[in-house]
């Protein structure tokens, strides 16, 4: 059984829809790319990408502004990512070069091209995370990052094997000391419960620890010749367990052959991910994960049936493909079920989608990257914002991923709470308001006290007519509001704001044009027109109807 495709309308409301979940924030340029596309048009450029991105690079320095104090193998503006450190344990550096990887991934999310990589790349961080706090290696993390983008479309099974061997996660969950004389269980359990199957689905104690034995003998390499190297999966075979490894009736029963030479680590664990990904409650659980985190956390019968069962399928009939994920995506994305008016606006934003969903509509500007140091600043400032408002994308909080993904019944409310409120309000008015500034003591003298704000005269020209008051407020809504607003609150906004509780629309309409024409008048009321907007946005941002997309 298909999945049913959609065949309704396919007008700006469905865009926005189809684009707030697709890409961080859809701004007026994304809407104007798109517009007058197919659906189909649409969905072919989303989920047509690669992973074209520039590696980090150093923009840190010592606490004397010396950028050779710090990281001294390395030449400032150059990437570090393919320098092992010398010292290997030099915090200094690891700290450093983290938070550079940190911020460059700040900076691949607020600088998006128009497809999905980015989400998925979040995704599969919430899927299969590796915690900065506990791997505490810049060059792992940044490695793992880059393979969850570069395959973050392809096929599950090719991705949950090199995810497997990835350096980050030999670390995280205790792979590279997991030997035959002592079994180390912690991957086998998250591989079968959190990353492939799902908690109770009916794999068994002795299948984690069978899981376990087939993946005795993997560990990481550091060193050659007493010289250091980057980070690299190694398989040693007199630490693998050589015997047969039986598991449960949920496995049928099956027997993974074991072996003792140099390829009995790679013969195993490409056995014992075929057996799992045969078990159709695979197929089933990681659909269930896709919808959860595209569309709705609660998945009820009916969803089961008609959606959740032929995405399963079609992931099954797909499971050899290079695009599997990206075939899955696009039945779900083009599905009837996708665009019913009950899945519209029915999340609660994530931190990400909120912060810089808001940081791209409405225009904040960032540094050339030939000031790559004032970029380097900049995008660590935008990490931060986004962990202020809760999400903390390079440490979530546990080998789970985030609880709004998972736990029942809750999910994504969990997003917001009157803990939680404060922090993602005044991060939107951050934005509003705020600046993103560089020191004065930066290494490079013109990045140095640079200044960034959102210009919101400049973002409200983008609109049709924004010296129309009633217009302005019904694009404002539309882009800010994925569900409509009532005429009378869009009355209240234009008179407590852009009339000033006046009762003529032309005190704005010759306010606005006035100040465009001439940002330096002398008209006081035209004066006001920056304050206005911004007080304007300011209180729609905080509406309750601005958490949900």
């Amino acid at each position: 059984m298909a999945i049913t495709p959609y065949t309704g309308p396919f007008g700006r409301p469905e865009l926005q829809h189809l684009l707030r979940r697709s890409i961080f924030g859809a701004t007026t340029a994304d809407l104007a790319h798109f517009e007058g596309m197919s659906l189909d048009q649409v969905i072919d450029e989303l989920l047509t990408f690669t992973n074209d991105t520039l590696p980090p690079v150093k923009a840190y320095a010592d606490a004397n502004s010396d950028p050779n104090g710090l990281d001294p193998n390395v030449a400032f503006g150059d990437t570090w990512v393919n320098t092992p450190r010398n010292p290997p344990d030099d915090t200094d550096v690891i700290q450093a070069r983290l938070e550079s990887w940190a911020a460059w991934w700040a900076g691949q999310l607020v600088g998006q091209q128009r497809n999905l990589r980015e989400k998925l790349t979040l995704f599969w961080q919430n899927h299969m995370p590796a915690q900065v706090g506990v791997v505490f290696h810049s060059e792992a993390m940044y490695q793992m990052n880059q393979l969850l983008r570069t395959q973050c479309g392809g096929n599950f099974r090719q991705l949950i094997h090199d995810v497997t061997l990835e350096p980050a996660m030999l670390y995280y969950l205790n792979g590279y000391l997991n030997v035959a004389g002592a079994p180390d269980e912690n991957y086998g359990r998250e591989l079968l419960e959190l990353f492939t199957l799902g908690q109770g689905s009916g794999y068994t104690e002795e299948d984690v620890q069978a899981a376990a034995r087939v993946l005795t003998g993997w560990t990481v390499l550091e060193e050659s010749g007493g010289i250091p190297i980057l980070p690299q999966p190694i398989f040693f075979p007199f630490n693998h367990t050589p015997a047969d490894k039986t598991f449960s009736a949920f496995f049928n029963n099956t027997v993974i052959a074991g072996g003792s030479g140099p390829n009995a680590g790679e013969n195993e664990l490409n056995a014992m991910l075929d057996m799992i990904l045969a078990n159709e409650q695979c197929s089933r659980f990681m659909c269930r994960e896709l919808y959860r985190f595209f569309v709705h956390g609660e998945i009820q019968a009916d969803t089961e049936a008609e959606v959740i069962e032929p995405l399963a399928e079609l992931f099954r009939d797909n499971v050899a493909a290079p695009d599997q994920i990206r075939v899955v995506l696009r039945a779900l994305l083009t599905s009837e079920h996708f665009f019913n008016d009950q899945v519209r606006g029915c999340m609660i934003m994530n931190p990400v989608d909120l912060v810089v969903g808001n940081l791209r509509m409405l225009g904040m500007p960032f540094p050339d990257p030939s000031l790559f140091e004032a970029l380097h600043i900049t995008r660590t400032q935008v990490y931060w914002l986004i962990d202020y408002a809760g999400q903390n994308i390079a440490d979530p909080p546990n080998v789970a991923g985030w609880p709004a993904y998972y736990l029942y019944p809750s999910y994504d409310n969990l997003w917001l709470d009157t803990a939680t409120y404060p922090s993602r309000n005044n991060s939107q008015l951050g934005i509003i308001y705020g600046t993103f500034d560089t020191p004065s003591n930066t290494v490079l003298p013109d990045n140095a006290n640079l200044v960034f704000s959102v210009d919101l005269v400049a973002f409200t020209q983008q609109l049709q007519t924004p010296t129309d008051p009633n217009a302005l407020i019904d694009q404002l809504a539309e882009l800010f509001f994925v569900n409509p607003i009532s005429q009378g609150v869009k009355n209240q906004l234009k008179q407590n704001y852009l009339l000033l509780g006046q009762l003529n629309d032309d005190y704005w309409s010759v306010a606005y044009a006035t100040y465009v024409a001439d940002p330096n008048t002398t008209d006081m009321t035209a004066q006001l027109v920056p304050d206005i907007l911004h007080w304007l946005v300011g209180d729609m941002q905080q509406a309750a109807e601005r958490q949900l997309f």
